[in-house]
């Protein structure tokens, strides 16, 4: 089942809804898959440390924001988009986008397909 999302909250129902495919050409939602996307290709122990930190976000902001940053410090607008993508789905989902997830760039859009 493919469907298509404009926002972070339709996102969030697409998945809780047991999509397989998912896909966005809304540039806020695009953007932040794309951190995300990105955030994987640093590797399983950056993809860890992230998925670590989640709980952090969540519950302290600012500091989970840092931890995150020390992840990857060059790559801070990619950092400063998945926090706030964290805080604006919740840890749950939030890791389930790392590790359920592959993530295929289109023409001005991202598509999301269930591992």
């Amino acid at each position: 089942m493919s469907i298509e999302v404009n926002s972070i909250e339709e996102l969030k129902s697409a998945i809780d809804s047991g999509a397989d495919e998912i896909v966005s050409y809304d540039s806020d939602v695009v953007a932040k898959l794309k951190a995300i996307k990105l955030a994987k290709s640093w590797g399983p122990a950056a993809v860890a440390g992230i998925i670590a930190a989640i709980p952090l976000v969540i519950t302290t902001g600012p500091v989970g924001a840092g931890v995150i940053a020390g992840i990857a410090p060059s790559a801070g607008v990619a950092t400063s988009t998945i926090v706030a993508l964290i805080v604006a789905i919740g840890g749950v989902i939030a890791i389930n986008l790392f590790t359920d997830w592959d993530y295929v760039e289109l023409p001005g859009g991202i598509k999301m397909k269930r591992k």
